[in-house]
């Protein structure tokens, strides 16, 4: 493994130890307009509270544990060298979509975006260098960019004013 891959696997580590370590919900709490996902932000409000929608939350949450596990155990595999970065990528985004959706507030909401984005573009410059270096495709590196961008897209949308973001 060189040093740009031992650093990469370092950060990559140290990220998700981080996120595993921190449970959803934890950072505000705030009374804005609860929301379902940044995409449909206006159209599908979310309550968590009454019977209905407790079941949801349950399994909005056993979900997000799912791929909070499944991202873990990609993580041990890939210090291993049997998975590659990408694989880590695609749980590491699910993962916080998962913790976007358990999300009551705007706030909140945003706040794992701003995660999400932080840790994806962490990772396009080192997955620059994989390509060049033949380990990973051109085409594979554009589509882990876009995914880059759609998140970055999804929390500009999030911090629109609500008047304007419907």
């Amino acid at each position: 493994m060189t040093s740009t891959q031992k650093r990469f696997c370092c950060l990559i580590s140290a990220g998700l130890f981080l996120i595993c370590l921190t449970p959803p919900n934890r950072w505000l709490h705030c009374s804005e307009t609860q929301l379902l996902t940044a995409a449909h932000a206006a159209e599908h409000p979310i309550q968590f509270q009454g019977a209905p929608n407790e079941q949801l939350r349950k399994l909005l949450q056993e979900r997000y544990d799912v791929l909070r596990a499944a991202a873990g155990l990609l993580n041990q595999q890939y210090g291993a060298g049997r998975v590659g970065i990408l694989e880590i990528r695609d749980a590491i985004i699910d993962m916080l979509h998962a913790e976007a959706d358990l999300c009551s507030t705007k706030t909140e909401r945003i706040k794992v975006y701003e995660k999400l984005v932080l840790i994806l573009q962490q990772q396009d410059q080192p997955l620059a260098e994989a390509v060049n270096s033949g380990r990973i495709t051109q085409i594979e590196f554009l589509k882990a960019r876009a995914s880059t961008l759609q998140a970055q897209i999804q929390l500009e949308k999030l911090r629109l004013p609500q008047e304007i973001s419907q």
